[in-house]
């Protein structure tokens, strides 16, 4: 038995080392990656705005349709592969498939966070937390004020790290199919508050005048999810912590 013990601790020290460590080469890589996305955005922002990052966005109206730039397909295709980037760093280092989502989680949070800290070190951008930004244009424009993505962020950086923390400590993590689905729900709920406006920004033709200008932030939809994923998902954390058992030796690289 004290053998048993021995190898386990063993084992289990060096697999948390070796999480440790994947964390921090995680962190470093999103952070450098966001210093390359701010460039980019710079450079957009140079080409297409005047180095602005100020509303209305300048669009194209040509009979009733909506004229995009050869360049906006390639910029739409450079905002997936960045999500793809993201999800392949987070399945290399992860030892595990909840382990690879985590990662995953953490690399795009910290990015998103370092994101804006390039830019205002870059440009002084944005002015505070409230200066309202074109977060993604993927299939519609997602608009916000900076802090709104940036809490997503947080929330994702937390939950991931606090996951992985507690799978190496031995706790079996299992997330149920309606776990996820309620997270993911208010994940669409706040997307579908970025994308509310989407009409007025990119400028619709028609009986009403689009100024392009954001609206009001609809935060009555954006609040309620992002409080109660958090809240969902701290009850999970804590209900698999007071009722989890270390994994067993032989199952701690599954």
């Amino acid at each position: 038995m004290i053998i048993k013990n021995s190898n386990f601790n063993a084992k289990f020290e060096k697999i948390s080392k070796s999480a440790f460590r994947n964390w921090g080469w995680v962190v470093v890589f999103a952070i450098a990656f966001a210093w390359v996305e701010s460039a980019v955005v710079v450079y957009l922002r140079e080409i297409y705005f005047n180095g602005g990052f100020s509303f209305p966005l300048v669009i194209k109206w040509e009979d009733g349709k909506h004229v995009i730039d050869p360049l906006i397909r390639i910029e739409f295709v450079r905002e997936i592969a960045t999500i793809i980037m993201l999800v392949a760093v987070g399945w290399v280092v992860g030892r595990n498939r909840f382990q690879k989502f985590c990662f995953f989680m953490i690399a795009f949070g910290i990015w998103d966070i370092f994101y804006y800290i390039w830019l205002y070190v870059m440009v002084s951008w944005p002015e505070n937390l409230m200066t309202w930004d074109l977060l993604f244009y993927v299939p519609l424009p997602w608009v916000g004020p900076v802090i709104t993505p940036v809490l997503i962020a947080l929330a994702m950086v937390v939950a991931g790290s606090l996951i992985i923390y507690y799978d190496e400590k031995g706790y079996d993590i299992r997330w149920r199919w309606y776990d996820m689905v309620v997270e993911l729900n208010c994940g669409l709920l706040m997307i579908v508050a970025f994308c509310w406006d989407w009409k007025n920004i990119i400028q619709i033709p028609g009986d009403i005048e689009r100024t392009g200008i954001p609206n009001p932030f609809a935060w009555w939809l954006y609040l309620p999810a992002y409080l109660f994923s958090i809240a969902y998902f701290a009850v999970r954390l804590r209900q698999i912590i007071i009722t989890g058992h270390p994994i067993p030796v032989g199952e701690l690289d599954r």
